[in-house]
């Protein structure tokens, strides 16, 4: 059994420090996660704040602690499911939202940061999850097709397509 997995079943029982030693691990992740999916800084600690709280409340439903990691991204991408369908309520699309950058030394790195963050935004919520899961997230197809509700073979199709539209937008600037 992994360290983390007993930091799982200990924080199943109630032991907080365990749940905040799991946390640590998995935060920067999700909010990375968050911060791709949303595109607001604000917006993604608040997506992941509020999905820490469920995985905590929700603890006591896992059933099995190798699967922790992969319910909990779960959940981070059911809620920042939620908030873009508020994004469209309001009818404010991500980039209506975005300042404008103010570029420094570091003009070309964020000058395509903010041209990738584009191209994302503009991709399909489906096609947009499977890229930040795989090439950000670092998951496999497999994690990916759990994760999204998927077999891995469509993960790795729709991950292959959509790599090839974000590629395509990225040309054409």
């Amino acid at each position: 059994m992994k360290i983390q997995e007993l930091w799982v079943e200990q924080a199943v029982s109630g032991d907080l420090s365990a749940f905040s030693k799991i946390y640590e691990c998995i935060y920067k992740e999700m909010y990375r996660y968050a911060y791709f999916m949303l595109g607001d800084v604000h917006d993604a600690e608040d997506v992941v704040s509020d999905a820490v709280m469920d995985i905590y409340t929700g603890l006591k439903h896992l059933r099995n602690a190798a699967a922790f990691k992969q319910w909990s991204f779960k959940i981070l991408a059911n809620k920042c499911r939620r908030m873009r369908k508020q994004y469209i309520r309001k009818n404010v699309s991500i980039d209506d939202e975005k300042t404008e950058l103010h570029l420094s030394q570091r003009e070309t790195d964020l000058e395509q940061q903010y041209d990738i963050e584009r191209a994302l935004g503009k991709l399909k919520q489906e096609e947009r999850e499977v890229i930040v899961l795989s090439v950000i997230g670092g998951y496999s197809s497999d994690e990916v097709g759990r994760i999204l509700n998927m077999k891995p073979s469509t993960a790795r199709s729709k991950l292959k397509r959509s790599l090839t539209k974000i590629k395509k937008k990225l040309e054409i600037r």
